[in-house]
């Protein structure tokens, strides 16, 4: 057993293959009571030496839909990614992986944030374990933070203080990065090193991170995986959700108290309601809120006074580096987990997603700009791509132009494309394939993925990039061709299969849709 000290008292660790392991460390206080609807609170001492040797308890949240419902490869994707034990209030906790113990090693630090649409998911989760890229020389960081209304529900000037304020589940991910900041040495790492990456919500957490001025000097380069940097809403639109949600509840405007009863599991129970409720509002009563069907990130307070790409166009991250980028197929998710024929899921999905059409798109002509392009496609397989391009490849596109015109930072875009042959190919190159490999956990991923030893170079060029990217700010690995930073001219994106490329302008015929 090894230990270390952080400021809070003696942990006590693992040590296996070379990687030091603590996990569970409190980074802020329990969520308990009207903690639950405050930003994080500072994490207790303790005496004597704490035990982290095994993940802590994650976000309370809700449970996986019936997955049996679902096609087979949609019950295995949930199987993988969906866990809702421990759970727990003490449940803003960190795990830590490194290679070495000494506090002067200054070695890099990947501080890694998961997904699951800020309702669901964990840090702990097997396919995000950073023992294999510790292996590569950095000190690997995984966190849970709060999901769901715990996270992310607002009541504007309906409670005193800071209490139901916006960005709770963003100030518990800053809060971490702060308490990496202050203990990260014991760890062998290096606080003025820190990347932070992310996929999915995990990717929009990224560009919320990047965006807000709170968090300058917390870290100094980013990786963006499949996020959605243009999904956000003004604080004001929140408002008239927050009173029907309450209402709802059977709480009154301004009763702290009510409110602060409320169990977490009451919490994540309550969320269906605010589903329901946004599935049947529209843009006249919720606004921009209604872009996604999630609440997500806010914006127009102090942490995010702008939109994401309104921060990034006017330089807020104008020192850091940036790797942004998407999967080929990213929509190809949506409809894989819902009930029903692949068809008929993929058109329930374009409604959902209706809100993230631009103004200046109407939804027929944007479909038949995709049939030209992708002649012969069938019906389900348009619309999949058209979600992956307004969920993720769009926003992700701008996220880099703006940064790349804007910042002394660098800027580096990519496109994962490699597809899993699995179930007769209905995996694809799906949303969240990527992630075994860049986190170097093929076999948690295993039956979704196939020969697994037939992937192992790429998996190696893969994290090879992303760990030399948190070294020193620049994607190289062997086996990779140079990756030339992005610009609006020459437009450069490593796509990366099972031969990798480096491409010009791949995205021109999805621009020239939605922009004309």
């Amino acid at each position: 057993m090894n230990e270390v000290t952080v400021a809070q008292g003696a942990l006590a660790g693992t040590l296996a293959d070379g990687v030091h392991a603590f996990k569970g460390i409190p980074y802020a206080a329990p969520v308990a009571g009207e903690n639950r609807w405050l930003p994080p609170q500072p994490p207790d001492a303790w005496s004597g030496v704490r035990d982290a040797r095994r993940c802590g308890n994650i976000c309370t949240q809700e449970p996986p839909p019936n997955k049996w419902l679902a096609g087979r490869a949609g019950k295995v994707f949930m199987e993988t990614l969906w866990v809702t034990e421990p759970h727990g209030d003490d449940c803003l906790n960190l795990n830590i992986w490194t290679p070495s113990l000494d506090p002067d090693a200054k070695l890099p630090v990947m501080f890694w944030i998961h997904g699951g649409a800020f309702t669901t998911g964990s840090g702990s989760l097997p396919i995000y374990d950073g023992g294999n890229l510790a292996k590569k020389g950095v000190v690997v960081v995984s966190i849970n933070y709060r999901l769901g209304l715990m996270g992310s529900f607002v009541a504007p000037g309906m409670f005193e203080d800071d209490f139901c304020g916006p960005n709770r589940g963003f100030l518990d991910q800053a809060a971490a990065l702060r308490w990496v900041q202050e203990n990260i040495r014991a760890f062998g790492g290096d606080p003025g090193n820190v990347t932070i990456f992310g996929e999915s919500a995990g990717g929009q957490s990224i560009a919320v991170l990047l965006a807000s001025p709170a968090t300058k000097g917390l870290f100094t380069r980013a990786i963006a995986q499949s996020g959605t940097p243009e999904i956000g809403s003004p604080v004001a639109d929140h408002r008239q959700f927050a009173v029907d949600l309450l209402r709802a509840m059977g709480i009154a405007p301004g009763d702290r108290a009510a409110l602060s009863a409320l169990s977490g599991k009451d919490t994540a129970q309550a969320m269906r309601t605010a589903r329901k409720m946004l599935a049947k509002g529209d843009e006249s009563k919720y606004g921009k809120l209604m872009n996604n069907g999630n609440i997500g990130c806010v914006y127009g307070d102090v942490f995010m006074p702008h939109s994401i790409l309104d921060s990034l166009q006017q330089g807020t991250a104008k020192d850091i580096d940036l790797m942004i980028g998407t999967v080929r197929e990213d929509g190809r998710l949506f409809p894989l987990v819902m009930p029903g024929p692949e068809s008929f899921a993929a058109w329930l999905c374009m409604g959902y997603f209706k809100g993230l059409m631009l103004p200046r798109n109407k939804p027929d002509q944007v479909f038949a700009g995709y049939r030209n392009v992708i002649p012969g496609a069938a019906k389900s397989a348009v619309r999949s791509q058209i979600i992956t391009d307004c969920m993720f490849r769009r926003g992700s596109v701008r996220a880099a132009e703006l940064h790349a015109q804007s910042s002394g930072g660098r800027t580096y875009l990519y496109q994962f494309n490699w597809a899993s042959p699995v179930y007769g190919g209905a995996i694809g190159a799906m949303h969240g394939i990527d992630v075994p490999f860049v986190n170097q956990n093929l076999e948690a991923f295993a039956r979704l993925l196939g020969d697994i030893e037939a992937l192992r170079e790429l998996a190696d060029t893969v994290s090879d990039a992303w760990v030399n990217f948190a070294r020193g700010g620049i994607p190289v690995a062997v086996g990779m061709p140079e990756w030339q930073p992005f610009d609006a001219e020459q437009r450069a994106t490593m796509v990366f299969d099972t031969r990798i490329e480096l491409q010009h302008d791949v995205d021109r015929a999805m621009r020239e849709i939605w922009y004309g």
